[in-house]
């Protein structure tokens, strides 16, 4: 027979027995998250302050081993660019020949790029990024570097200030006057030096890749021969054109004007490149500068004013530039037409708005000389040829509308008899009128090329009347 087995059976214990168990478990867990809450606490309230420093560097960024941490951009700004202009001072020389010159600054520094961004760590990105970046420098500091450049450009301009400096031109023989007593006048030819601007900027970047800002560099200078002495010069200038106007105007204060104005332009030197301006050398044909009043036009009108009668010299100069091959560079035409050249080929000046110029596009030096008597003018022009031998340039005008008389103007003149009528002047007609450049060798016309239109104003009769 089996017997049962009896075992001891175990009691449930009752919810009032398990609660001490349950509160404690209960209070660990508050306990958890009071410490879990307080730490997220502290953590975002550091983070917060981490995060709060907008407007300056953080702690642990270096610029030129000036630490920028709590500084603003401006602050820093100032010590960095102290720190980089105390560390490379500037005082590089060129010694050429012995004559010594300051080399300019060349030096540039990408200061503003480098706080830029040095001052990015920590301030860009997302606020994690942020974070992540700022308790790295905790860790680690970052430092950054102030580079020295320099532009091509700015080299180049160094060393062109040192050779304006040092450079002298050679100066060639040249025509410089006449005189009656002793002819034909010239200078003597000179030498010049140049150093070689090539090799001084080889060694200028050369210190600066060495870091050698206050070398002494050495020139490589050279004397420059002249390309014409003066035997030379005699063979070379001659007669580029002589051209002669005669006034049918019988006018003793007219002649004085053309002579004064003459004498002052005579025996004016111009050099290659140097520009002729009539108004520059004459200036205002005022009474007090000795002029005269003469028959003139003003407003279409013929009128008395002082320095009548200059601009026959003005337009003899302008005819002779042009068989010079000389460049004209500023010509008006009169508003009405003159006698003592061809229609198209005058030149008129006024102090205030009109003037002659011409520029001297020869190699040498140009020499006008004018001559006055009465009422002629001639000018010659004296220089090294602009046209080849046997080339001859001129102008040729033509008429190319007729400007008819405008309708008379009376004038009240109770001395004639009720009715009369007399002729003060008959009027003239107007024209427009083309000019052409023709270019001729050896006198066959080679080309032609349009050079100006001018205008001239019909004229109206002038009648005096008595119309009572």
């Amino acid at each position: 027979m089996k017997k049962k087995r009896i075992g001891r059976r175990r009691r449930r214990r009752t919810l009032w027995e398990r609660a001490p168990m349950l509160c404690m478990a209960l209070v660990a867990l508050c306990v958890i998250a009071v410490v879990i809450g307080v730490f997220a606490v502290r953590k975002g309230s550091e983070e917060r302050r981490l995060l709060a420093h907008e407007d300056t560097f953080y702690e642990g960024i270096y610029v030129e081993n000036i630490h920028l941490g709590g500084l603003t951009m401006e602050q820093a700004r100032e010590q960095v660019e102290q720190a980089v202009a105390e560390r490379g001072a500037w005082s590089m020389k060129a010694d050429c020949g012995g004559e010594v010159y300051d080399i300019e600054n060349i030096l540039t520094h990408d200061t503003e790029e480098i706080l830029e961004e040095a001052f990015a760590v920590g301030h860009e990105g997302t606020s994690e990024e942020r974070l992540s970046q700022i308790r790295l420098l905790q860790r680690k500091e970052r430092y950054f570097t102030v580079a020295d450049s320099y532009e091509e450009d700015a080299a180049l301009s160094a060393v062109a200030a040192v050779a304006a400096q040092y450079d002298i031109a050679a100066k060639d023989a040249a025509l410089v006057g006449y005189t009656d007593e002793e002819g034909f006048q010239y200078s003597e030819e000179s030498a010049g030096r140049r150093v070689d601007q090539e090799d001084l900027l080889a060694q200028l970047k050369a210190a600066f890749e060495a870091g050698d800002y206050d070398a002494v560099l050495t020139g490589k200078v050279s004397e420059v021969a002249p390309s014409m002495d003066l035997a030379q010069a005699k063979e070379s200038y001659e007669l580029l054109s002589k051209f002669s106007t005669e006034a049918n105007v019988n006018s003793e204060d007219r002649d004085h004007n053309v002579k004064l104005a003459s004498d002052t332009i005579n025996n004016t030197v111009l050099a290659p490149g140097e520009e002729f301006s009539m108004n520059a050398l004459v200036g205002e044909t005022s009474e007090a500068q000795g002029y005269r009043q003469a028959a003139t036009y003003s407003q279409g009108q013929v009128v008395p004013e002082f320095g009548g009668g200059v601009c026959q010299v003005s337009s003899t100069i302008y005819n002779a530039v042009i068989e010079a091959g000389l460049e004209t560079t500023e010509r008006n035409s009169h508003s009405m037409t003159v006698s003592y050249v061809p229609l198209g080929e005058d030149a008129m000046i006024a102090y205030s708005y009109s003037d002659l110029k011409f520029k001297n596009n020869s190699s040498g030096n140009v020499l006008v000389l004018l001559d006055a008597e009465g009422p002629a003018v001639t000018c010659y022009i004296y220089g090294i040829p602009v046209l080849e031998e046997g080339v001859t340039v001129g102008m040729d005008s033509w008429v190319e509308e007729t400007l008819p008389i405008p309708d008379p103007e009376y004038i009240e003149d109770d001395s004639l008899a009720p009715g009369e009528e007399e002729y003060d002047s008959y009027g003239r007609e107007g024209c427009r009128v083309v000019t052409d450049l023709v270019t001729y060798r050896d006198g066959e016309e080679i080309s032609r090329e349009f050079l100006h239109n001018s205008t001239y104003r019909a004229q109206a009769p002038v009648i005096r009347r008595n119309s009572g």
